[in-house]
């Protein structure tokens, strides 16, 4: 259960950074992103803006314009089924003026107004206050709407408030609801909350949050929706029948005004992008559009985000931690793709707006933290296999031990191998009156020679004893021929150690005489020790009996004797044209039967080579 408490660790912090909002910027900029790829599209031609725009201010005039000039404005537009002004007229102004507009809001009859909130500090309260139309012009109109846009925490405009329900004791449409309802020929009662995030108005019932705020469709950037010029317009320098049956929005779009904001189209690199920010007039069109749709965006909620995360982070666990690191990754590549596909996909059909960011930072962590975490698991696996069977094993074993690990049963195992032991004959007696120094000299430099032999052949350096040695061959890797290649590098020891005598005599040193017992059986391989100590062995009646039969060499007064079950493992095979002896049965201590014994009577060794399984 270690291995997955870093893991569940990632999935706990990315579900805390979520609920954090940590990643809020994040989601917001993917949000944007699936607009721009998507591209622009055409709103239709329900709405059209008549733009207070720099040309209608160098033909009419600096503004504020006289409110008479909007009243001949709604005599063109007569035609149209609603007007709604994204303009706040809540001061009196010339008498005569706000009178004439009065008079064209009563005439035309289908005119939606602006209202807007301000919020202002009375001792330590702050209080929210509306600023109204003019009550001239609010008797005659249809509707009024505030204009105020929430913008998100990057200054980015996505939704609307859709209804205010702090000022009145009934929800208070914004501007873009308003004109809706005066489309339909509703009013502000048509208007309730009927239930948790649900908002009815009329027939429509549309989706909102618990600020009330709900997602819009952007068709584009500037000038998405078709855009008239008030001058223009005022002239009649527009066909007849234009307007008949339309939505109008008049609102300022002049850089001069400063009612400007950004949009998910507007929202990256302007210069790149080609998107300046959207005049208000064009945001509040896109709301109208909205609604009229019935189909805004809605975002999940944060339980089913925080779920498909868990889900995922489980995946991503169970996946990567039986794998490699390349094939994990490409497992997270493929996620992370079609985790972005569907969020995309569901964006645009559903119009559901998942959190992509936050799964994306999960399924990287995870990637990285159990690669990691693998890397350090498997960096010390291979110290401790290197600390296991470094001083045992010949190098080649060795690396093949580190690139796999597991061949190495660490936690014991019962395997068949060949066990061979070796002493030397009299060292006791002829180390009593020689310097120590010179002792040691010559016992490294033999065990030395021993011990390359021993890997030469493949076998495993079980451990040393004194002057003699236990040696394995069969383990921990498996080795084909364990028993021809032990008796093989029995018959190279005992040539080696002539040659070693030669080189002693010829500096006036005595001769050394070994005794080699070989075993073939099954064993116990494994770990033995305890906690604070812990070797890698092999135990069983056979390596007694392998330990038996190299002393038996004294009594036979051979240097080489093998036991029967390695005469069977053998056959017909005679490792470097070795002679095998029968010598009959022996009686050993420890066992109840006597025991098949064989020497080794050639000298002789050829060119058998070891090779490991």
């Amino acid at each position: 259960m270690k291995r997955y408490v870093a893991p569940a660790a990632v999935i706990l912090a990315v579900c805390m950074a979520v609920l954090l909002g940590a990643f809020e910027r994040l989601e917001l900029g993917i949000y944007d992103y699936w607009f721009r790829l998507r591209g622009e599209q055409p709103p239709g031609n329900e709405i059209i803006i008549v733009a207070i725009d720099e040309k209608s201010i160098e033909r009419i005039g600096p503004l504020p314009w006289p409110r008479s000039v909007h009243a001949r404005l709604l005599d063109v537009l007569q035609d149209a089924r609603v007007v709604g002004f994204d303009l706040l007229f809540d001061v009196q102004s010339n008498p005569d003026a706000d009178t004439a507009f009065s008079n064209a809001v009563k005439r035309h009859g289908r005119v939606v107004l602006a209202s807007s909130f301000m919020y202002e500090q009375a001792g330590d309260q702050w209080h929210q206050k509306l600023l109204s139309p003019i009550k001239p012009l609010a008797a005659g109109s249809s509707g009024i709407g505030f204009i105020n846009m929430p913008e998100d925490i990057d200054g980015v405009i996505r939704n609307i408030t859709a209804v205010d329900i702090n000022t009145f004791k009934r929800p208070y449409p914004c501007l873009s609801m308003a004109i809706v309802l005066a489309y339909e020929g509703l009013n502000p009662n048509y208007l309730r909350l009927a239930g948790p995030g649900v908002l009815q108005a009329g027939n429509r019932v549309l989706p909102v949050d618990r600020s009330n705020k709900m997602l819009l469709n952007f068709w584009g950037g500037t000038n998405t929706f078709e855009t008239l010029s008030y001058a223009d317009v005022l002239a009649g320098n527009v066909p007849p029948g234009k307007f008949k049956d339309k939505i109008v929005l008049i609102g300022n779009t002049s850089p001069l005004v400063k009612d400007e904001f950004r949009t998910p189209f507007s929202s990256s690199n302007l210069v790149l992008s080609g998107s300046p920010p959207t005049p208000g007039v064009e945001i509040h069109a896109s709301a109208v559009k909205t609604i009229l749709d019935g189909v805004p965006y809605r975002r999940a909620g944060t339980l089913f985000n925080l779920a498909v995360l868990v889900c995922c982070g489980v995946l991503v666990t169970a996946v990567v931690g039986r794998r490699g690191p390349w094939v994990g990754l490409g497992f997270v590549l493929l996620l992370t793709g079609g985790l972005a596909a569907a969020a995309g996909l569901t964006w645009l059909k559903a119009r559901l707006w998942l959190n992509m960011a936050a799964l994306a930072a999960l399924v990287i962590l995870l990637y990285t933290t159990m690669t990691l975490q693998g890397f350090l698991s498997a960096e010390k696996e291979r110290r401790r296999t290197r600390a296991m069977f470094g001083r045992y094993v010949s190098p080649a074993v060795m690396e093949e031990l580190l690139k796999n690990p597991d061949l190495a049963v660490l936690g014991g195992q019962r395997r068949e191998v060949t066990i061979l032991f070796v002493d030397i004959r009299g060292f006791t007696s002829y180390s009593e009156n020689k310097p120590p120094e010179e002792v040691v000299a010559r016992l490294n430099t033999y065990l030395n020679e021993m011990t390359k032999l021993i890997f030469q052949y493949g076998g495993t350096l079980d451990k040393y004893l004194g002057d003699g040695l236990m040696a394995v061959f069969g383990a921990p890797l498996e080795l084909e021929g364990h028993a021809a290649k032990a008796v093989a590098c029995a018959l190279k020891i005992r040539q080696a150690v002539e040659e070693l005598n030669s080189v002693w005599q010829e500096k006036g040193q005595a001769p050394l005489r070994v005794g080699i017992g070989i075993n073939t059986g099954t064993v116990l391989v494994g770990n033995v020790g305890s906690q604070e100590r812990m070797d890698y062995t092999v135990i069983g009646e056979d390596v007694n009996l392998a330990s038996r039969l190299e002393g038996l060499t004294k009594e036979y007064e051979a240097d080489i004797i093998i036991g029967e079950k390695t005469w069977e493992k053998l056959g017909e095979e005679r490792p470097g044209g070795a002679v095998i002896t029968d010598l009959g049965e022996a009686r050993v201590r420890g066992f109840d039967k006597p025991i098949r014994i064989f020497g080794l009577a050639n000298n002789k060794i050829g060119s058998y080579q070891s090779g490991n399984t």
